[in-house]
């Protein structure tokens, strides 16, 4: 067994292995759909039922993570999730039409609901408060790396071996999570067990299932926005009958007890969500940006994204002494402000900004940033205690779920909405229209100010390390 030292990292490590492979799995997949479509017989367009349906069932079961871990213990549902992540992959790669296909992702998308939420509640769970920046740090770095070489290793596995392997990748990096899993996860549970609460799973899950599916098919080009929209305003209605239930429900199935908490609520809800919003979306807007506004060739557009996340990485390795150094208020506050001044510094590239000049100031981006994301998931559960802990879980991963979705939806109607204003076709956006986006995402971040600034100089001191001068004492 690892020594007491030691074990955090390794938790976090093997959280973040998990994690990697479900978020490469999601980006490389669309990759692969043209020849997947050809092995098929079928259009492109008819395999998107794939994507759709992992989101589909990846919002509906989200919710009931929590209540499988604690009943189950988190080390047997954790090590089970990824084995079935892998064998679920598999079946995916030995697909021989769409309705093979479909059954394995929807297998795929029920084992990545529980594999990486049980696996980030057991880093929750077992790290001492004093550890916890370091442990999200590197448990939260897949996330960043996952969606930047995705693409390029998709199409390097299309192009010289075949589509089925992209699945086949993840078999031997479950066999190595399942392994560590099992040897250095402590098995946790609840010494109390809950009924499970059949009325919250069904609302909560066709209002989170609504709500994302709606807001996934508002981005979609070609969809039918008003159907979507109407998805979404019933969503929204089931939400609030979801909500009102978990407020009133003895046994929840997301517990909203830590909304109480100021840290919580300022980092998962209120400054969380305006800080989350523009890091989703530029991740929408920024390839379109380089690649249709500013004639870049998918490979430099990568690489600048590449330099953009190689950014927040560099600073990962420092982000717990500047969080220690000048606590989370003021770190917060000030990344924030950075955050959004370099996104607004973005609108002027220009097809004459010599490249290397674009790729510094993506790094120096991506440094502010690294503080910034560091900052509000450690600050999340900074005064959250064990035994609610699950509950938090639960309801950070909902908000950040819906939080994706809203991102993505938010920049296609912006981008859609200027281009028809200035009489583009109908899915014609220009360099202009991805200049007004990134303006209004760097305004929606600094939306978060007022939340944060109202955060006590001493939030989250037990895990930042952060101690008050005499002087800022007395004031």
């Amino acid at each position: 067994m690892s020594s007491p030292a030691y074990a955090p990292r390794i938790t976090a490590l093997i959280v973040a292995s998990a994690t990697f492979m479900g978020s490469l799995d999601a980006t490389v997949i669309a990759t692969a759909l043209p020849q997947m479509a050809r092995s098929f017989h079928l259009s492109p367009v008819d395999l998107s039922v794939g994507i759709t349906v992992y989101i589909l069932v990846m919002a509906a079961f989200l919710p009931v993570s929590t209540w499988v871990a604690d009943r189950l213990g988190a080390r047997t549902v954790f090590a089970g999730a990824v084995a079935a992540f892998a064998l679920s992959s598999a079946l995916c790669g030995l697909s021989h039409d769409l309705p093979q296909f479909v059954g394995a992702r929807v297998l795929q998308a029920l084992a990545a609901t529980l594999m990486a939420p049980v696996g980030n509640l057991v880093l929750l769970r077992s790290t001492e408060k004093k550890d916890l920046v370091s442990a999200i740090a590197i448990s939260t770095t897949p996330a960043l790396v996952a969606p930047v070489i995705g693409p390029a290793i998709g199409g390097f596995i299309v192009t010289f071996l075949a589509w089925p392997w992209i699945f086949f990748l993840n078999i031997p990096i479950a066999m190595v999570g399942v392994t560590l899993a099992l040897r250095y996860i402590p098995d946790l549970r609840a010494e109390e067990r809950r009924p499970f609460d059949w009325m919250g799973f069904i609302s909560t899950g066709l209002a989170l299932a609504a709500v994302i599916y709606g807001l996934d098919r508002i981005s979609a080009p070609g969809a039918n926005r008003l159907m979507a929209g109407a998805l979404v305003v019933a969503g929204l209605a089931l939400g609030v009958l979801a909500v009102r239930h978990n407020l009133l429900a003895p046994h929840p199935l997301i517990a909203l007890s830590a909304l109480r908490r100021p840290t919580f609520a300022t980092a998962a809800l209120t400054g969380g969500t305006l800080v989350r919003t523009p890091f989703r979306a530029l991740g929408f807007i920024m390839p379109l940006m380089f690649q249709v506004g500013l004639g870049m060739s998918a490979f430099q557009s990568g690489i600048l994204l590449l330099g953009y996340n190689g950014g927040d990485l560099l600073m990962k390795s420092i982000a717990n002494q500047t969080l220690r150094r000048f606590g989370f208020r003021r770190s917060l506050v000030v990344t924030a402000v950075l955050t959004a001044a370099a996104t607004a510094s973005w609108v002027l590239f220009a097809p004459g900004t010599p490249y290397w000049v674009i790729f510094a100031v993506m790094l120096l981006s991506g440094m502010a940033r690294s503080v910034l994301m560091t900052g509000i998931v450690s600050l999340t559960f900074a005064d959250v205690p064990r035994e609610e802990i699950g509950g938090a879980t639960v309801l950070s991963n909902v908000l950040n779920q819906t939080t994706g979705a809203l991102a993505i939806a938010t920049a296609a109607i912006i981008l859609n909405l200027n281009a028809a204003a200035r009489g583009a076709a109908a899915g014609q956006v220009g360099l202009a229209d991805c200049r007004v986006a990134l303006v209004v995402m760097a305004v929606i971040g600094l939306c978060a100010l007022p939340s944060f600034l109202r955060l006590s100089p001493e939030a989250g001191a037990e895990v930042s390390g952060h101690r008050l001068s005499p002087r800022q004492l007395s004031n």
